[in-house]
């Protein structure tokens, strides 16, 4: 009868310790990234502007990536996943709103839905980075709520060194500068 004792003892304590470990991984506080306004009225090579529809084709047409789906409108930007998890088709969305341009977009993450889980932003912000199996190129911040896109994606497309002055996608502006 003892040795049931101790097993239900070591039963409880690698349940304990494994609740835990996954409180102290879903409890990470991400916090927002700082805006940066890099915009330098076209001081370098040549400068285009972009609308939004043509930005999200640059964008998909980069990333290639048929789980992903991006939308650029005047209301708002947003991005969608398709992703199977252990067979089951799960569907994950977000806001983004651009913070800071240059060599890379910075993006923050708002509004994250992950097949309509009741869980707190900064947890399912942690379930998405970890989970998530992005193109090369994107990625999630570790230490802030941001999505990462790097300008070079679209160096290929253009042939030309491509960095991202400006962004005011509420009046269907996106501004690029190019360099050889």
């Amino acid at each position: 009868m003892k040795i049931w004792k101790w097993m239900f003892i070591i039963l409880l304590a690698v349940n304990i310790i494994a609740a835990f470990g996954l409180v102290y991984l879903l409890s990470k506080s991400y916090t927002a990234p700082e805006e940066q306004d890099n915009y330098s009225g076209g001081s370098s090579g040549m400068e285009i502007q972009m609308t939004n529809d043509a930005v999200e084709s640059l964008i998909m047409e980069s990333i290639d990536d048929d789980s992903l789906s991006l939308d650029i409108s005047e209301s708002g930007i947003s991005l969608n996943s398709r992703n199977n998890i252990y067979g089951i088709s799960v569907d994950a969305s977000f806001q983004l709103e651009p913070v800071a341009t240059g060599d890379t977009i910075v993006f923050e993450v708002s509004d994250i839905d992950i097949a309509n889980i009741p869980l707190p932003q900064d947890t399912l912000y942690s379930i998405i980075r970890s989970q998530s199996d992005l193109p090369e190129g994107i990625s999630f911040s570790e230490d802030e709520r941001a999505l990462i896109i790097d300008t070079a994606l679209f160096d290929g497309a253009a042939g030309l060194d491509v960095r991202v002055e400006s962004i005011d996608y509420q009046n269907d502006e996106w501004y690029f500068s190019m360099e050889r």
